[in-house]
């Protein structure tokens, strides 16, 4: 493909437009009332709050060595204010009447925000998304509060090169962590992006991107792509997540926070249903405060979230049934499920339902036996969310595994109270029926956590083994936390959990390791042999490695190859005559950074 100016076409192209009419989107009679719940009770929480008068800002970088891309500025206004149409007429189909996202405006006309870069285009890749919108941040500091702002950059990072193919260098994501407080994503700008272009099929765009080294598309296929592209990451830049929509929805098209991003409006260029707004974007839309106009409880924690669950199973169907106690009111709550073996959660199928009086009952119907994960999320009038994640499978007569569900809900609740010190914490692992055994048991490992009973001293054993994680130790040091026995060291209100787990196993029984750790017992030369699995606690970062070592008498009896995460070893130590013995660990490659040690199942045997 050679250059070609795209100017006579665009101005063609744009004097059509004004007589093309974007397909209606589909009606959901069904989807219209349930949003109409959600909508009616955030308006009842908002009447009377003044008006925010929130904005969304839009940024255009562009690297030290070019300029922006052509007519950026009038291209923009095009493309942002068809985005901006596709929300306002998805929206309106479930009955919420809006004028929209609030992009910035003066006099009428889309505020945009240049930002030079401080790197040559060269420079940036799409990896390059934290150090940009750390450049972004420091020229901005001052115009913008980052703690209220919810922010789309567009780069001009897109070249042509001699042979016509264009190459995209640009970050093109939804920012993690982004909510109805402050968010950021990141998309992509192009000479060539342009909403009077989707009608285009005469004409081609042959491409490289960070996901595909050589495309060819007509320019319709390609504006739908990244204009799509666009307006699926700013939703994620507004908190919301992946959802290819309910089942009820399947004969729409996709679902924008699907995999739409690359359908949009293509049924301008003819390649079939475009996409559509799903009930789950619509609930968490309407509730936040680009589109109530309100910061009304904004800064407000929804609170403790979920306050019981039960899982049942009702005509092969998953039945969720439970209640909220939150701080904010919820109004609506969605299960997300997709497969355990795909990559991202873009293939979420949801299944949302209106909370009532702080309860709620779903069904997942029409789930096909196989390994899932779900999420539960509950949506709050000022627009926070709270979420909780569970393994889903199902048994041999492919139902869904209820008791596993139950038993993840009650020890992670459980897990979460112990690790928090809360004054509930006793009677919620207090359990008189656990749903598994497993579950018994790590019940068991929590309630020593909070009662720890007295070690053993091994000179008294009469018993023929013993582990050493019930045993007295002479000393004992770790490179991180505290020493402890049969659980994993956590700050409170820390995210790694308590139980020992390594390749995927549950352990009981083993000693808290991170290097650089040691552990020294008095053996009495009365025992034969040590055994024990070795490895990195799963859940630590790649980078944690470990070398574990046993020794007695100061003599060494045994060192292990290094470890790596997903890495787990069984060992087993020939201790006869010893008196003092020292297990230790040290990282694996001179440091100890994420070397989440565990001696699991640590057994002396006479």
């Amino acid at each position: 493909m050679t250059d070609w100016d795209v100017r006579p076409l665009l101005v063609a192209l744009v004097v059509m437009a004004v007589g093309l009419r974007a397909a209606p989107p589909p009606a959901d009679p069904e989807g219209r009332a349930l949003v109409q719940q959600a909508y009616q009770s955030v308006t009842a929480y908002h009447a009377g709050a003044p008006r925010a008068g929130g904005v969304l800002r839009v940024v255009y970088f562009y690297p030290s060595d070019r300029e922006p891309l052509r007519d950026f500025s009038g291209r923009l206004e095009r493309v942002l204010g068809d985005v901006n149409d596709y929300y306002r007429t998805g929206l309106e189909r479930f009955g919420v009447e809006t004028v929209g996202l609030p992009f910035e405006r003066k006099e009428g006309r889309l505020v945009l925000h240049l930002v030079r870069g401080r790197h040559p285009a060269s420079h940036y890749r799409y990896e390059s998304g934290d150090e940009t919108e750390a450049e972004i941040r420091e020229t901005l500091k001052g115009a913008f509060d980052w703690d209220r702002e919810h922010v789309l950059a567009l780069y001009a990072l897109c070249r042509q090169e001699p042979d016509g193919r264009y190459v995209f260098d640009a970050p093109y994501y939804g920012k993690e962590g982004s909510s109805q407080r402050n968010g950021f994503c990141h998309a992509a700008d192009c000479e060539l992006l342009d909403p009077a272009l989707l009608s285009e099929k005469a004409r081609t765009i042959v491409y490289t991107e960070h996901y595909y080294p050589h495309l060819v598309q007509v320019l319709g296929k390609f504006n739908s792509w990244y204009i799509g592209g666009i307006a699926h990451e700013l939703a994620h830049g507004l908190g919301l997540g992946h959802d290819s929509g309910n089942p009820a929805e399947n004969g729409f098209g996709t679902s924008l926070m699907g995999t739409g991003n690359q359908t949009y409006r293509q049924d301008q260029w003819g390649g079939g249903k475009p996409a559509y707004l799903s009930r789950v974007s619509a609930l968490q839309l309407v509730s936040h405060p680009l589109i109530t106009g309100s910061d009304r409880g904004r800064w407000e924690s929804v609170g403790a979230g979920f306050e019981e669950l039960t899982f049942s199973v009702e005509h092969r169907a998953l039945v969720v049934a439970g209640r909220l106690s939150t701080a904010v009111a919820p109004y609506a709550v969605f299960a997300s499920l997709w497969p355990s073996s795909a990559k991202t959660d873009h293939g979420a199928r949801s299944y949302p339902v209106i909370v009532r009086d702080n309860q709620f009952a779903l069904s997942l119907t029409g789930v096909r036996p196989g390994s899932y994960h779900l999420r539960l999320t509950s949506l709050h009038v000022n627009g926070g969310v709270n979420e909780r994640e569970f393994p889903l499978a199902f048994d041999s007569q492919g139902q869904p595994d209820a008791a596993a569900l139950n038993a993840a809900w009650i020890v992670g609740r459980a897990e979460k109270a112990v690790l928090q010190r809360r004054p509930d914490a006793a009677r919620l692992v207090n359990v008189t029926v656990p749903p598994t055994a497993e579950a018994g048991r790590k019940l068991a490992v929590l309630q020593a956590v909070l009662t720890p009973p007295p070690p053993i001293e091994l000179a008294g054993v009469a018993a023929n083994s013993v582990f050493l994680s019930d045993a007295a130790w002479i000393s004992a040091e770790v490179g991180w936390g505290q020493p402890a026995r049969n659980h994993f060291w956590c700050a409170e209100n820390a995210s790694n959990g308590l139980f020992l787990t390594l390749g995927g196993s549950f352990f009981d029984k083993g000693l808290y390791a991170h290097s650089s750790s040691r552990y020294a017992f008095d053996l009495g030369a009365k025992w034969k042999t040590l055994s024990a699995t070795i490895g990195i606690r799963d859940g630590a970062h790649l980078q944690g490695s470990a070398v574990f070592t046993v020794r007695g008498d100061g003599r060494q009896l045994y060192r292990s190859p290094m470890l790596r995460v997903g890495a787990r070893k069984d060992v087993k130590v020939d201790v006869a005559g010893v008196k003092m013995l020292e297990l230790l660990v040290e990282g694996g490659e001179g440091h100890p950074h994420n070397s989440w040690a565990v001696w699991a199942a640590p057994l002396v045997k006479r």
